[in-house]
């Protein structure tokens, strides 16, 4: 998608504003545009203040003649082990570099939601809020365009960001647009690692024990069927028992669950939601398509026939990761290999599968994700905007990142005899004197291949999408555009709890039709329960959004 589609987003979000007008919500779109132009007003008064006042400087470093202290409000993942934020050199460093100090409140991810409300409602907010890579989440539409909380960031970034500006425009497709609210804005700085990679969803086999059966490598699933009794039966592994998982999964687990089956009935599915844009930009209804039912009825077969791990209903994420790195299964779905650790096990026996034409693989763009937010209450927000930018300077960013340069002994990065940025931290540190991937981090694509040695377990999924792309097994509209459809706060709200309903009834259906089978019966019952709970009007308020925008 290109720029201009900022523009065509702004249009369309402009055209819900005016139907929301027509009816009850008339009230809350005028108090939306109040908090917005309110808050709009007071980041121009800040930068002026602060202009005026003489401390603040526009370029170079110091950011601030005189120290000040930024709140600021980070979400980690439940993982991590982290020294101290004071303590850490990268943060030492950037406080020396900018005169500005952050006082760090460190949120888990799991009190994140939480935490977060309630700051919201107490009115004594942060001055930043980071809630990167999927460890914490802020609510633009409701906190920025709706409630004037977390300020829009558009000019301010184009003013006082410098380093994000300049690696956002070197992209041929913009990859902030994922950013943009439903009024046309954008209220957060984008986090994103670029890979040049264009799905998420891989197969892979066990070569080893096709070899040892003297097998081919299967071309369909009818193939892969055949091939995955010959494994239960075979003895692939060669120790006279009858241990073997031919194939490996479990229910709703991510990279590891059954929605990552359904693109081989060409079926894309979403790692969220249960609708897909199909060739034609229609979204479509996932669950009560024949290509769901017949996934249903091939699995169930597997389950009858113990293809498929028998606790593949019960199971969770890290037991099916036990038992994947134990290395005695055929065939799985995965993320990738090396950097889930497989390398021990696994890894070192499986090649990527690459499925018939009749599969459709979610299309996966390499967009922002929201990285950082400002708030109202923000006394320095210019500073704040270049102290933001200042943690993407490349030799700050990865030190953030990854640990010091020239750290030594597997910790941090090098400068390798090309300028080139190489990795040298091995991830053993049982505590991190770094963020890690908490941090701030913007590197697209063009940018990173420049300065930076990709990693093993990077450049692998690389190689598994340019075969993907080879087959043209890849969806054409990628579901990524679902979530920047241009929703209304209240759509947004609404599409939440609905999707939390759809998704319970099919993840409980699907545990029925894998163990029992389906029938006319039961399935015709699955089908018409969606009706009840109002899928068609979900589907038709996400295409609607989906007709205004311009997709690639």
């Amino acid at each position: 998608m290109k720029k201009k589609a900022i523009a065509l987003l702004t249009a369309a979000a402009m055209t819900i504003s005016v139907l929301a007008g027509c009816g009850s919500s008339s009230g809350t779109t005028q108090a939306t545009g109040a908090a917005s132009g309110e808050t709009a007003s007071g980041a121009a008064e800040s930068s002026a203040a602060a202009a005026a006042d003489g401390n603040f400087n526009e370029t170079g470093y110091p950011i601030v003649n005189e120290p000040i202290t930024l709140k600021v409000m980070i979400a980690i993942r439940d993982s991590d082990s982290l020294t101290n934020f004071d303590e850490m050199p990268g943060v030492k460093h950037l406080e020396e570099l900018t005169g500005i100090h952050a006082e760090w409140e460190v949120i888990k991810g799991s009190d994140w939601s939480t935490k977060l409300n309630l700051a919201f409602a107490s009115g004594e907010y942060p001055d930043v809020i980071l809630a990167t890579n999927g460890n914490g989440a802020v609510d633009d539409e409701e906190y920025g365009v709706t409630q004037g909380i977390v300020l829009p960031l558009d000019e301010l970034i184009n003013q006082y960001m410098p380093n994000y500006t300049e690696r956002r425009d070197a992209e041929a497709d913009d990859p902030t647009t994922s950013l943009v609210a439903s009024d046309g804005k954008i209220y957060s700085v984008g986090y994103l690692v670029g890979q040049k990679i264009n799905t998420n969803q891989h197969f892979f086999i066990n070569q080893e024990w096709l070899d040892a059966l003297n097998l081919e490598t299967p071309t369909n699933v009818e193939e892969l069927t055949e091939v995955l009794r010959a494994f239960k039966t075979g003895d692939p592994n060669g120790n006279g028992q009858a241990d073997e998982i031919p194939l490996e999964m479990g229910l709703d687990i991510g990279f590891n669950g059954i929605r990552y089956m359904l693109p081989l009935f060409g079926l894309p599915c979403d790692p969220d939601k249960w609708i897909y844009i199909d060739d034609d930009k229609k979204v479509q209804f996932l669950a009560t398509q024949d290509g769901f039912r017949d996934c249903m009825e091939w699995l169930h077969m597997l389950y009858e026939e113990g293809l498929v791990d028998p606790e593949i209903v019960s199971q969770d994420f890290n037991t099916v990761e036990t038992k994947l790195k134990e290395g005695n299964v055929g065939f799985f779905t995965a993320w990738r290999l090396l950097a889930m650790a497989y390398d021990d096990g696994v890894a070192s026996n499986s090649v990527l599968w690459t499925p018939d034409s009749s599969a459709s693989l979610y299309r996966y763009l390499e967009l922002c994700k929201p990285g950082a937010f400002v708030t109202s209450t923000n006394k320095n927000v210019p500073a704040t905007m270049r102290w933001l930018d200042a943690l993407l300077d490349t030799e700050t960013m990865f030190s953030l990142y990854y640990g010091e340069k020239d750290a030594g002994d597997g910790l941090g990065w090098i400068y390798d005899e090309n300028g080139k940025i190489t990795v040298t931290n091995d991830g053993s540190a049982e505590v991190k004197n770094y963020i890690d991937c908490n941090t701030l981090f913007f590197a697209p694509g063009n940018y990173l291949a420049e300065n930076f040695n990709m990693p093993e377990q990077r450049t692998e999924k690389t190689e598994y999408c340019e075969k993907y792309d080879a087959a043209g097994i890849i969806q054409k509209y990628s579901n990524d555009y679902l979530d920047m459809a241009p929703l209304t706060s209240q759509q947004l709200q609404d599409s939440t709890l609905k999707e939390t309903d759809i998704n319970n009834a099919v993840v409980e259906n699907i545990a029925a039709f894998v163990t029992t089978g389906v029938t006319d019966d039961s399935w015709n019952s699955f089908v018409s329960m969606f009706d009840g709970m109002g899928a068609a009007d979900y589907v038709q308020m996400y295409q609607d959004a989906i007709d205004t925008m311009d997709l690639e």
